[in-house]
């Protein structure tokens, strides 16, 4: 059977509760993304809370909270049809952080940008979108 992909299932959800789904990419006012920014501290304090306690089930239960969460603000933002262009991008510029094929990185591990390296163009996909 195949499963449907979080956003398609968040969509779902969204109009089987009334949530608004925008058909375009927009920005939100406060008062519609700050219930979601809320949401999705609450579950990431979940998460480190999980992973302190080495609980995996907690750990996948809050992987998947945020997630539907995230879903539901793509959904939210109107960048559903856009969504995959917009990762691929942001994608293509991480690669682009290698240098000679190799990572470098800070002493604390955080990836540095090497000479190849570009920013993603996402204004220009959301324009397009």
């Amino acid at each position: 059977m195949k499963h449907k992909s979080p956003t398609e299932l968040v969509r779902q959800f969204n109009k089987s509760f009334g949530v608004i789904t925008r058909k375009k990419p927009e920005v939100l006012q406060e008062k519609d993304w700050s219930l979601k920014a809320s949401l999705m501290k609450e579950e990431l304090f979940e998460y480190i809370e999980a992973c302190e306690k080495n609980d995996l089930t907690d750990i996948v239960d809050a992987i998947i909270d945020m997630q539907y969460i995230l879903s539901g603000i793509i959904l939210s933002h109107g960048i559903q049809n856009i969504f995959s262009e917009l990762f691929q991008e942001v994608h293509d510029s991480n690669m682009s952080k290698l240098e000679n094929g190799k990572v470098l990185r800070r002493d604390d591990g955080k990836v540095l940008k090497g000479k190849n390296y570009f920013k993603p163009d996402l204004e220009k996909i959301i324009k397009n979108g």
